[in-house]
């Protein structure tokens, strides 16, 4: 089963941006479960659907083990401005977990891969999925 998320996308720490590497943040409730980092779909409000880069946590590198959970997804290939857009993210595939990086240079680089993961699991486009259980299927 695949987990899609909603929610309007709000202000958050400009981190991402700053790291080179925006990223649209959605509130999320419960599902500790879904925590770690996916690939993913993002459809916004008004702009399609994009690839994206999803983590889901509490931000380690830069927060406490308590701190606020969040949605934060990095839309492939997109520059614009999301902020007050409903946004659906469509879980795909998990990486990997969450950790805390030693710098944000290690941060930048766990990005990178992150975003290549996402590419090489939703290469196949948009009329098939990648599933972790099943193979590849058609949408």
């Amino acid at each position: 089963m695949i987990d899609i998320l909603h929610g309007t996308v709000e202000h958050g720490d400009a981190r991402g941006r700053e790291l080179g590497f925006p990223t649209a943040n959605i509130p999320i409730h419960g599902k500790p479960e879904l925590e770690g980092i996916w690939a993913a779909y993002a459809e916004v409000e008004g702009l399609g659907r994009h690839l994206a880069t999803v983590s889901i946590g509490r931000r380690p590198t830069y927060y406490p083990d308590d701190a606020p959970r969040l949605v934060e997804a990095h839309l492939l290939d997109f520059s614009g401005d999301l902020y007050g857009r409903r946004m659906s993210v469509e879980l795909v595939s998990f990486v990997r977990g969450q950790v805390r990086c030693a710098s944000e240079t290690d941060l930048v680089s766990r990005i990178t891969e992150d975003v290549q993961a996402t590419r090489d699991l939703l290469a196949v486009g948009d009329r098939y999925l990648r599933l972790p259980w099943l193979g590849l299927v058609s949408a």
